[in-house]
């Protein structure tokens, strides 16, 4: 009897619990529905408030319940859309409000290089030299010139009609040569080319300012052009090159006055060769660090003829790109930082096509042509190598893009389908320069009329 009324009272407590219990979510339950009931009847969203409307038919609920379900389903799809559209390209791109002073921007490289490759001079004494030896006696001076204007096919590949015996012939004349000394010593000089020069209102000589440096179209006078190596192309181990020498340079200011002007002069009486076929001179512009070079990104070129004065515009656009985005992967942001790839040691886009290209070739044709940087434990192309480079030059410089599918606009078929360079993707942060050229024409026989005192200086 003891034991069974100390177990009622255990009971009785337990279901005085469980009372409380069911009061509080009974009392939780009516607060729910009494403040979702006044948010509904409240709120601005179109439909609640029919839903909880005592007086609204039961079909007309029925048909808010569907309008809601698909205004959310939409919502939800258009925020997934956005989403996706973020995933996908998750750059943004800020102008900068208070700008960049035209000071640090540093001045383009310039490239000067006469339409007459060849010097007639030079090549004249070359004539002289190959004929004293012994393998040449058979020749006359004139024979010679004529074998030696076959040296012009080194700048252009197009198919001679001369045939295959023409370019042995030739390379047999010639005996033991370096082609990059070559091309070099019969290329017209700077002191030649260039008569007066002035850099940022200051008359400099010319000389000073300009150096014989390698371009695409040969050797070539430049100014501003700061790449260390232009008859070699480091390899991938080599640290030379670093984002601080950015900070160097030429740089000039937004004046009219101010800038680089030339005069040149182009001598007629030492043509010999023209790889353009008109009398003149090829303006070069790039990046004071990239090779001179047109299929491999910063590059302009515009012919300057004789009697005519030229102005160029330059405007540069400089873009940054943050650190902050260096953990999107390379396929979505489509864009690499300098210290990024192990294809170069100091990666830019004009560098990785260069390689690209001049890889090709080299797998193609065993060489590399004597007007890109000359590649480690590579053979540099002399004659022999012209046939070889006549048939895969035109594709070298038809760069495949790395889309699918591929336009039949850019006509691939034509040159071999182009060749891939997939891990080549621009530099997220780089200055790209535009050119605006404006030309006049000068009459010499008139301005030759015109007495000193009445003439303004322009140098």
């Amino acid at each position: 009897m003891d034991a069974l009324h100390k177990t009622k009272p255990r009971l009785a407590q337990k279901n005085r619990n469980n009372v409380k219990k069911r009061r509080k979510l009974q009392i939780l339950r009516a607060s729910v529905k009494t403040v979702g009931k006044e948010y509904c009847m409240e709120s601005s969203i179109c439909g609640l408030k029919h839903l909880v409307d005592d007086n609204t038919p039961i079909i007309e609920r029925f048909i808010w319940v569907v309008i809601l379900i698909l205004g959310l389903g939409c919502s939800v799809s258009l925020v997934w859309i956005t989403f996706l559209k973020y995933y996908r390209a998750p750059l943004v791109t800020t102008q900068m409000p208070e700008g960049i002073s035209v000071s640090n921007i540093i001045f383009p490289a310039v490239g000067i290089c006469s339409n007459n490759r060849i010097s007639k001079r030079a090549v004249t004494e070359l004539s002289k030299h190959l004929l004293k030896a012994e393998r040449n006696k058979k020749y006359d001076e004139e024979e010679m010139m004529r074998l030696l204007f076959g040296l012009g096919q080194l700048y252009d590949y197009q198919t001679s009609n001369d045939g295959n015996m023409s370019h042995m012939t030739l390379h047999e004349v010639l005996g033991d040569y370096d082609v990059h000394e070559l091309m070099q010593s019969l290329t017209p000089r700077c002191e030649d080319l260039l008569l007066r020069c002035v850099w940022n209102t200051e008359p400099k000589s010319c000389l000073d300012l300009f150096d014989f440096r390698l371009t695409i179209n040969g050797y070539c006078c430049t100014f501003n052009y700061l790449r260390v190596y232009d008859s070699k192309f480091t390899d991938k181990d080599s640290s030379s090159r670093s984002i601080d020498m950015y900070k160097y340079g030429n740089k000039s200011t937004f004046d009219f006055d101010t800038g680089l002007k030339i005069l040149l002069r182009l001598n007629e009486s030492d043509d010999f060769y023209y790889n353009v076929p008109m009398q003149g001179a090829q303006l070069q512009f790039s990046d004071a660090y990239d090779f001179p070079d047109g299929p491999s990104g910063s590059f302009a070129m515009q012919i300057i003829s004789s009697s005519v004065q030229m102005t160029v515009m330059v405007s540069a656009s400089f873009t940054e790109a943050s650190r902050d985005i260096q953990h999107v992967s390379l396929n979505l942001r489509r864009c690499r930082f300098y210290d990024e790839s192990d294809y170069l040691p100091f990666y830019t886009y004009s560098d990785c096509m260069l390689k690209c290209r001049m890889s090709f070739l080299l797998d193609k044709c065993n060489c590399t042509p004597f007007n890109m940087p000359k590649m480690e434990n590579a053979r540099t192309c002399d004659l022999r190598d012209i046939p070889c480079l006549q048939i895969y030059y035109a594709q070298s410089i038809a760069v495949r893009p790395d889309v699918e599918p591929i336009s039949e606009a850019l006509e691939l078929d034509l040159v071999g389908g182009g060749i891939p360079c997939p891990m080549c993707l621009p530099t997220c942060s780089k200055t790209a320069y535009s050119y605006d050229f404006n030309n006049i024409i000068i009459y010499p026989e008139y301005l030759n009329t015109v007495p000193d005192n009445d003439r303004e200086n322009w140098l």
